[in-house]
């Protein structure tokens, strides 16, 4: 029997959404439809295709899945790309789950001023044995077995979800050309981002360790930051590439997402050339990769 196992299910839905299912000990911590809702300025960017699978892949215990879905406005004058990743690492007990929406045009320049915002939203079904606790001042949202002895909600794991590109107090302010929340209502997750860039990222970064999650805080640190990614000697912008480290406990954890075309580039003195990479991170060692997905040809 599986400890920690997730699915998703991009063929059987009759619209645009997903079927997600999340569980511990065979027991679901998530599970129903992983919907999204995309506009550009006020034009609601529809999907014009259908869900199709670009990367599948297994590496020192983690599991990636990547499937991609057109989308477009009404006129079809402005085309996106919207790819959805699900990375599962079985060891570490962590699970994140990635949107990126991608533009269409051939271009790297940085967001501008006057250029109509992409909004961005997704929203997923938490089970009902769990309990949202969000905080008054991180911005994370921690879910713990409701307290009613009911049998059917025996059992279930708690879990702990952090927005990554957002800032981890809630009294930060947001800079950069991202922004957005993180919200929960009757057991719907909400994840809610904008940017003024041509390109965005929305991760979500899930502990599914309950026995780490149980700990006292004091015992138990979580902290997560953007960080710089580099290319000839210059940051680059949240539209062009993203990188974040996430600390649980005594763990470190390291993501990639490229927006562009290949390039070569650094995050904390490690050289990437690749689309995407999830590692593990020791100020001693320095980035020891997990999975890494480069670029199709």
């Amino acid at each position: 029997m599986k400890k920690l196992s997730a699915s998703i299910d991009f063929t059987s839905s009759g619209d645009s959404s997903v079927f997600l299912e999340v569980a511990v000990q065979s027991v679901p911590v998530l599970c129903g439809h992983w919907t999204f809702n995309i506009r550009l300025g006020k034009k609601l960017l529809q999907h014009a295709g259908e869900w199709t699978l670009l990367c599948e892949h297994t590496e020192k215990g983690c599991g990636y899945t990547e499937i991609e879905l057109k989308l477009a406005d009404e006129d079809a004058t402005h085309t996106y790309r919207l790819q959805r990743s699900v990375l599962l690492d079985k060891k570490n007990k962590v699970l994140l789950l990635l949107d990126t929406v991608l533009t269409d045009t051939e271009s790297t320049d940085a967001g501008r001023p006057n250029q109509s915002i992409l909004s961005y939203s997704s929203s997923l079904c938490v089970s009902s044995a769990l309990s949202a606790k969000p905080s008054d001042e991180a911005s994370e949202i921690l879910f713990r077995p409701v307290t009613r002895p009911v049998a059917a909600r025996q059992g279930a794991s708690p879990l702990n979800v952090f927005p990554l590109a957002l800032p981890e107090w809630k009294e930060s302010v947001q800079s950069g050309i991202v922004h957005g929340n993180l919200t929960e209502k009757d057991g719907i997750l909400t994840l809610h981002q904008e940017t003024t860039g041509r390109s965005l990222v929305a991760p979500l970064f899930l502990d599914l360790n309950a026995d780490r999650l149980n700990k006292p805080a004091s015992r138990n640190k979580y902290t997560w930051r953007q960080l710089s990614v580099g290319e000839n000697l210059q940051r680059v912008n949240e539209d062009q590439a993203v990188g974040y480290r996430v600390q649980i406990g005594k763990d470190q954890f390291l993501i990639y997402r490229s927006l562009t075309p290949l390039a070569n580039r650094t995050l904390l003195g490690h050289n990437l050339t690749s689309d995407f990479c999830f590692a593990r991170f020791d100020s001693e060692t320095g980035v020891t990769p997990l999975i890494e997905i480069d670029v199709a040809p």
